[in-house]
């Protein structure tokens, strides 16, 4: 299975929501029909929705990983899902 680390799945959230504004503002300068911009505005908004909560999540879960190796202190078999990847949690920056 597909395994990235943390780190790496954020820079790709910030992608995909740089990138969906990019889209977003390429489609409302270049797509001529109403009904065209739209679709595409709702599909843009989606992409960077779904980052951002993704996103999101990856940090609440970072944050349960960081409590648990507080008490545990074993982080080897400990993992995150980021858009249903396991996300590496081996390279967590602890405090």
């Amino acid at each position: 299975m597909f395994e990235i680390d943390l780190d790496t799945a954020k820079n790709l959230s910030v992608g995909l929501i740089g990138g969906s504004v990019v889209f977003l503002l390429l489609v409302l300068k270049f797509a001529k029909s109403v009904v065209t911009k739209l679709l595409l505005v709702a599909i843009a908004a989606g992409v960077g929705y779904l980052a951002f909560t993704q996103r999101d999540d990856l940090n609440a879960c970072a944050e349960k990983v960081r409590t648990l190796v507080a008490s545990s202190g074993d982080v080897n078999d400990l993992t995150c899902r980021f858009f249903g990847q396991d996300i590496s949690m081996s390279s967590i920056n602890l405090p």
